[in-house]
Parts: structure tokens; C-alpha cells; sequence
């Protein structure tokens, strides 16, 4: 498990404003921040590699919970993303097509397009962020799940073997 965290850990050489969710910036602790929500920001940074032993079901169900809702809201800002990132590729190659069948003759035309690919650049890391977070919050959401059916197993009764 611990190689699959590594795969969706973001690339080292991005930069940190990408490897943050806007949502971790809104955060204000004025001292009453629940347990999940507590739980949840001491996990994080391992990509809950290991689930602690000493949680309640209560605590893992709301741990899963919050999770989910993150998740959830990181999944929608990906898809708007790659929408305005397929938009602005689309655009490009409607322009830059033309351009170079006409001979880039227009100077308005050659600053639109290497505007576009100054932002298209860019764009790339913001989605590649995004996709990591999104990879490993799902990864997080499994290893919750996991321990939440070692724990029922581990309070089933044994049964006879048939």
C-alpha cells in the first residue's frame, strides 16, 4: 500500500500552490473543531496510510464521512477544471490551425495564441493536482474501508467450517 500512496503523491517539482486544495486555505480553529474534522487533518498528510486502532465506530463512520464529502468536492473541482482545460485546448487549436496555414500574418492572432499557451502550461500542473488529490482520496477512502470490514470480521463469531 505504501508504494500505491507514493503513485499518487504530488510530483516534487510542483509548485506548493498546486498541491493544496483551496478548501485546506479556508480553514479557521477557533478551538471547536470536531473530531473527525481533527482526525481527519492529523491522517491526511499519510494518505491515512494506517488507520489508529484505538478509533470507535462512531469515530471511523465519521472519519468516512468527512472524508467522503472532501472527496466528493475535490471530484467536481477536476471536472470543471479539465472542462476549462479541454476549452482552452480546443480554442488553441482553432486558432493555431488557421495561423499556420495563413502564415501567422495577424499580430493580434500570434498574441492570442501565445497567450493561450502561456496558459495552457500552467494549466497542466493545476489539473495534475488535482487528479493526485482526487487519486488519493479515493486510495484513503478504500484504506477506511478496509479497516472498517477488519473490524467487523475480527467481531464476527467464528464460524464452523461446513
Amino acid at each position: 500500500m505504501a508504494d500505491a500512496a507514493r503513485k499518487v503523491m504530488p510530483h516534487p517539482r510542483t509548485l506548493r500552490y498546486f498541491e493544496e486544495s483551496t478548501f485546506d486555505r479556508a480553514k479557521v480553529d477557533d478551538g471547536t473543531k470536531s473530531r473527525a474534522l481533527r482526525l481527519y487533518e492529523e491522517l491526511a498528510p499519510s494518505f491515512f496510510e494506517r488507520i489508529p486502532d484505538d478509533l470507535s465506530d462512531a469515530e471511523l463512520d465519521a472519519l468516512a464521512s468527512q472524508l467522503e464529502v472532501r472527496h466528493d468536492i475535490e471530484r467536481e473541482e477536476r471536472r470543471m477544471h479539465f472542462g476549462a482545460f479541454a476549452l482552452v485546448c480546443v480554442l488553441f487549436m482553432m486558432i493555431f490551425v488557421p495561423l499556420v496555414q495563413g502564415g501567422f500574418d495577424s499580430l493580434a492572432m500570434d498574441a492570442l495564441l501565445v497567450l493561450l499557451l502561456a496558459l495552457l502550461v500552467p494549466y497542466v500542473f493545476v489539473y495534475f493536482g488535482y487528479e493526485n488529490r482526487v487519486r488519493a482520496m479515493g486510495l484513503a477512502r478504500l484504506r477506511i474501508l478496509e479497516a472498517k470490514q477488519r473490524r467487523a470480521e475480527e467481531r464476527a463469531p467464528a464460524r464452523p467450517d461446513a
